[in-house]
């Protein structure tokens, strides 16, 4: 006859220690490969941004050239002349009272020369 019926146990044991390790191991190089990319894609528009402002930067300059030989074109001899023979500009003499001085004139010395700005004096 036949044997007693008995549980047949088949077992396939996971070991559980290595199934462990491996999901770690799979998660940390993940979170890696995640990070890397994360840290990627910030340096390149962080690149993006400092080559627009370089850009930008360049541009100011140019327009700032452009704008100094106009000053330096505006404030010349001929086109100040200009200026007053049309009639936008008007010359007014400056009276001496309108002059600010930080010191008082000194009176001329005995070579005869007003000294506005000396200290010969006070080193006498």
């Amino acid at each position: 006859m036949n044997s007693p019926l008995t549980p047949q146990t088949r077992s396939n044991p996971i070991q559980l220690a290595k199934a462990i390790k491996f999901i770690a191991f799979a998660v940390t190089v993940g979170a890696l490969g995640l990070s890397y990319v994360y840290l990627k894609n910030q340096q390149f528009a962080l690149g993006e941004e400092i080559r627009l402002t370089e850009k930008r930067i360049k541009q100011i300059r140019a327009e700032n050239e452009v704008l100094l030989a106009k000053t330096t074109e505006l404030s010349s001899r001929r086109a100040l002349q200009q200026g007053m023979m049309n009639g936008s500009l008007h010359v007014v003499q400056i009276s001496g009272d309108k002059i600010a001085r930080l010191t008082p004139a000194s009176p001329a010395m005995e070579d005869g020369v007003l000294r506005t700005a000396s200290n010969e004096r006070a080193a006498r």
